[in-house]
């Protein structure tokens, strides 16, 4: 039998040599989540044996992650913020830059009033946003996927956010009220020559319309500027995230349509990430 160590080590080879930059974290959390234990017990359990049963477990996932399968896929789940989220087909991997949207978000929240999230997918910002709000206020999430929100529903019940409502339609379609503190969103951006250069593994397995926009990459982007400040209260904000190379096409839209206070922020990385303006307050 070959110890835990052995078939670590053997697993990371087979991952490498597929191109996995990230083979070792992969093969930790796959084997983890096989064997039904934390990723740091791993390292308490060097020398003992696997079992047949246990490499059988083991060995599928591997095949899958082999085949460029979303290592979020797999495991069924991901974090993001302050939530674990259940993650699958037909729904966008939550990237770490977005929690910096989260930040932005809640900063600017003036503490009262609705809360809309477009192009909601799995719901992570809206659910990051409910579970730092000691009260969360009326909350709605919308996604033109079904597939997408059977995940963010899926989410809302294992976080107890029975309240926050989740509706499918495109964009401002199925809002039926116009009088939002915030609205927040991570629209596809993504140009067309962009999307032609992504990790194999995205384009195969994460759904085109959450990332595709045009090809210029912002078409859902001019729509959400243009609609969006009829669906806020007076003062209230938009906070969006948006491609690294759109800030000043973004600034130059949202001044353009009167938004107030337009401002770009960067991500962790120092990437223009998300766009932030403000209507006007009433006089």
């Amino acid at each position: 039998m070959k110890t835990l160590l052995e078939i670590l080590q053997a697993s990371e080879r087979y991952l490498s040599g597929r191109g996995f930059a990230s083979a070792r974290s992969d093969v930790e959390w796959l084997i983890a989540h096989a064997l039904g234990i934390r990723r740091i017990d791993l390292y308490l359990q060097f020398e003992r044996p696997l079992t047949e049963a246990e490499l059988d477990a083991t060995r599928p996932l591997l095949r899958r992650r082999g085949s460029g399968e979303p290592l979020q896929y797999i495991l069924g789940t991901t974090q993001f913020y302050n939530c674990e989220l259940s993650i699958g087909p037909g729904v966008l991997v939550p990237r770490p830059e977005t929690e910096r949207l989260v930040e932005v978000a809640l900063k600017q929240y003036s503490g009262e009033g609705p809360i809309l999230d477009l192009c909601t997918g799995s719901g992570a910002i809206l659910f990051a946003l409910a579970g730092e709000l000691t009260a969360p206020p009326c909350m709605l999430g919308v996604d033109i996927s079904e597939d997408a929100l059977a995940w963010a529903r899926r989410n809302r019940e294992a976080l107890g956010f029975s309240t926050i409502d989740l509706r499918c339609g495109d964009l401002f379609a199925p809002v039926d009220r116009k009088d939002f503190s915030l609205i927040t969103a991570n629209p596809p951006y993504v140009t067309e020559s962009e999307y032609a250069i992504l990790p194999d593994e995205v384009r195969a397995h994460e759904p085109a319309g959450a990332l595709l926009a045009g090809s210029d990459g912002l078409a859902v982007i001019r729509r959400i500027a243009a609609e969006g400040l009829d669906y806020l209260a007076d003062g209230g904000s938009l906070v969006m995230e948006i491609g690294e190379r759109q800030a000043s096409a973004v600034t130059e839209l949202l001044r353009e349509l009167q938004w107030q206070d337009v401002r770009i922020v960067q991500d962790y990385t120092r990437r223009d990430r998300i766009a932030v303006a403000r209507k006007a307050a009433a006089d």
